[in-house]
């Protein structure tokens, strides 16, 4: 388990024509500061919303040092993740309904110098894709259906998050569990109950009126909750 928790706003929440002074509200050394700054990529085809791509997350390598987390919800993420990882991104993770060969691409994602991550749907199981986990340094739990920001937290999802964390905790598994989708100061304390290590929060950070202080308060809000 991470140190203390980890906090990922989602700019999918934030206001775009203004990415890089709402990313800088989040930059601050300190508590205030993110560990990563999560980036919703989408194509319009294997979710049915469009945002950015490779060129917005280049610009953005070049205005600041806080980690991306880049979760691309596209097709054929085999030919298309690696970019975003030669790009310089910290973390790259793929949708596994998505990858035509995700054990491959985690190597390849490893190679490019990204830390390698792979997402599961709130409908897709976990138990298929054990081994496969074994390759990657990152599990994002969805727990709402991707595509769109704002929706309600599915806490069934949280079963998956469970089994992830006994894996981790007894050594048949070694990566960050991430959370995305709903989480707020009303969902955060049951996902780090479940065993959470980084949580994506879109509105709860740039819905307040100071951004930075909402990922400290949600830092503490989970630690005091996390699992033991």
């Amino acid at each position: 388990m991470a140190d203390r928790p980890l906090i990922a706003p989602s700019i999918l929440s934030a206001d775009f024509a203004r990415l890089g002074e709402e990313i800088a509200a989040i930059a601050h050394p300190g508590e205030t500061r993110a560990d990563w700054v999560h980036v919703d990529v989408m194509d319009a085809h294997f979710v049915p919303n469009l945002t950015l791509g490779l060129p917005v997350v280049e610009a953005l390598l070049k205005s600041t040092d806080v980690p991306l987390d880049c979760h691309l919800m596209i097709d054929d993420p085999d030919r298309w993740a690696i970019g975003y990882a030669e790009a310089g991104a910290y973390n790259v993770t793929v949708h596994v309904e998505a990858a035509n060969d995700p054990v491959k691409l985690a190597k390849d994602l490893r190679a490019a110098g990204a830390k390698a991550g792979l997402s599961v749907k709130p409908g897709t199981p976990l138990e298929p894709y054990l081994e496969t986990l074994k390759h990657y340094d990152t599990l994002l739990v969805m727990s709402v259906e991707p595509g769109f920001g704002g929706q309600s937290f599915i806490p069934d999802v949280l079963e998956k998050v469970r089994t992830a964390r006994r894996l981790v905790d007894t050594g048949h598994l070694k990566l960050v569990v991430e959370i995305d989708g709903g989480i707020n100061a009303e969902t955060i304390e049951q996902a780090a109950e479940a065993g959470v290590d980084c949580f994506v929060a879109g509105s709860a950070v740039y819905g307040a009126d100071n951004p930075g202080l909402a990922v400290a308060a949600l830092r503490e809000q989970a630690a005091r909750h996390r699992a033991n």
